[in-house]
């Protein structure tokens, strides 16, 4: 992972925010720089669409179960929903995968913002918190990857800047140290995208976290997490 910042929490906890735009997602789990992973619910030539079949070989959640889930989240679900796959597997090299919904998916369309123009903070924001809120507390991951969850070649540098923000509050609220580091990676995003990264720490934290609605659902072994503004 490429460095770009180092976050500090209030409780001076560090984590080393980065970059790795050229090393798959298995060579970088391979190497212990990632362990848990946060990816848009895009298939096809996108980041799941390239890591699908390690990501079920690592994890041992079938391929076709891995699609219909991400389908099923894009495509057919009008609620801001996190898809959670724990590993299946006691010696997967990751902890789990998040499906994240994005602005391709049916429910960004309830945030009246079309695609092409500046994304939505409130979701992009709440979406990312909740991931590396479930990633850290349900699978103890310290390691988190994530993908563009905008559409492909559609990343805003305001998206970067929301992940980090989520990331920020989340490690301020922890009263031990959580993180160890948080990394950009896949496709469609570029080094000027997360300059307004830098930022975050010389301006403080401008703004608090927001608690919002989550309602947990269950099937099998697919843990379901609704998110809500109501």
């Amino acid at each position: 992972m490429k460095p770009l910042a180092t976050l500090v929490s209030a409780q001076n906890f560090s984590t080393r925010v980065g970059y790795d735009f050229t090393n798959s997602i298995e060579k970088l789990a391979a190497k212990k720089e990632v362990d848990a992973l946060i990816v848009s619910t895009e298939n096809g030539f996108s980041p799941l669409g390239a890591a699908r079949a390690f990501l079920a070989a690592d994890l041992g959640i079938p391929e076709n179960e891995i699609v219909q889930l991400a389908d099923r989240n894009r495509f057919d679900n009008p609620m801001v929903t996190l898809v959670a796959l724990k590993s299946r597997r006691p010696d997967s090299l990751l902890r789990g995968l998040i499906l994240a919904p994005g602005e391709t998916s049916r429910c960004y369309s309830r945030f009246g913002i079309e695609m092409r123009t500046p994304p939505s903070r409130d979701f992009y924001y709440n979406v990312t918190y909740e991931a590396i809120a479930h990633a850290c507390n349900a699978w103890k991951a310290r390691r988190l990857g994530i993908t563009h969850l905008s559409a492909s070649g559609n990343f805003h540098r305001n998206i970067a800047t929301c992940n980090a923000e989520a990331l920020a509050h989340f490690c301020d609220e922890a009263i031990v140290s959580t993180i160890e580091s948080f990394a950009f990676v896949g496709c469609c995003i570029t080094v000027e995208h997360l300059e307004g990264i830098r930022r975050l720490n010389p301006e403080g934290n401008l703004t608090q976290h927001r608690p919002i609605n989550l309602e947990r659902e269950v099937e099998g072994e697919v843990e379901f997490i609704h998110l809500s503004w109501e």
